[in-house]
């Protein structure tokens, strides 16, 4: 049992020196030395308007440091048909959600949102704008499907392991969604 009390490892050459320091340094507050060859400086606090706050930070905000983020990533075909198969999606979305509000405020708004009107405004411009709109259209739906489908088939492909098989097929959404948009503008 004696031994048990004993402490696991002892500096017994170190020990009485070691008890000094301690109590030297609980006995003695710690000071703050200061510099003082150099003033500190005086800091004035002035009041400013909103305006001019508004102002200095903005200032302060054209020095501060930009992530690099931008300048230094490498834009990719397969990641770039991705976020648009997204936006396309948001864009169609909010298309409909949009018309469809503005359908039903019309008669309370005074608008003539009715498809004889819509058929004749369409059919009063001239064919480079039809054309124009309708690949607006047609484009972004088709890439939207497109690449979907994209999607659902490479998601759970177990032989696509290379990253050059990934780029040839989001080139290939790319392609195919702008030729079956042309044919869409073309033929419809």
């Amino acid at each position: 049992m004696a031994s048990l009390a004993r402490p696991i490892f002892s500096l017994p050459q170190k020990r009485p020196a070691l008890l000094a320091a301690i109590a030297r340094h609980q006995s003695q507050p710690q000071q703050l030395r200061w510099n003082t060859s150099t003033p500190t400086p005086k800091y004035q606090i002035t009041p400013q308007t909103p305006q001019q706050g508004q102002a200095l930070l903005a200032n302060q905000r054209l020095h501060r440091p930009v992530a690099p983020h931008l300048q230094i990533y490498k834009w990719q075909v397969n990641s770039v048909s991705s976020a648009m198969e997204r936006n396309t999606g948001l864009l169609f979305s909010g298309g409909l959600y949009l018309f469809a509000t503005s359908y039903l405020a019309a008669p309370y708004l005074g608008w003539d949102l009715s498809s004889t009107s819509l058929v004749a405004a369409a059919a009063a411009l001239p064919v480079a704008v039809k054309f124009a709109l309708k690949f607006a259209v047609a484009w972004p739906f088709t890439f939207h499907i497109i690449a979907g489908i994209r999607y659902v088939a490479t998601s759970g492909a177990k032989t696509l392991d290379s990253k050059r098989q990934f780029v040839r097929i989001a080139w290939g959404v790319v392609g195919a969604s702008f030729v079956s948009a042309l044919g869409l503008v073309c033929f419809y």
